[in-house]
């Protein structure tokens, strides 16, 4: 129950993560407000990782270990979406906000792999 919910939450989070980047793009000439709606797809687009991680962890799986072990369709996945971003604010000359978001990203996920083992639901 809780897997199937978690993983309806992602899906909703990944739609609006979508339909935000899609508005971001189209308001390329307004930075500003293109800007905040990028940086807002990106929290809702890690919060769909998230809740697609919590949906792993209620079924038993730990996602970090099927990622370094190098389970392919989870790794493109997750590689076509941060290469995505990269490449969508280094095409906006905005290098500085997606290095912050990939060490809040490192940081996040350091904790979670060290919090897994004392969660139990």
């Amino acid at each position: 129950m809780f897997a199937n919910l978690a993983l309806s939450y992602s899906l909703i989070s990944g739609i609006m993560s979508c339909l935000l980047f899609i508005l971001g793009m189209y308001l390329e000439k307004d930075k500003k407000k293109s800007r905040i709606i990028l940086i807002w797809a990106c929290l809702f687009l890690a919060s769909s990782f998230a809740g697609l991680e919590s949906a792993f962890w209620a079924e038993g799986y730990n996602i970090f270990e099927l990622f370094f072990n190098l389970n392919l369709p989870l790794v493109y996945y997750f590689i076509v979406w941060f290469v995505f971003i990269i490449w969508l604010f280094e095409s906006r000359k905005e290098r500085k906000i997606w290095i912050i978001l990939l060490i809040l990203l490192i940081i996040v996920s350091i904790i979670a792999m060290n919090t897994m083992e004392g969660i139990k639901l």
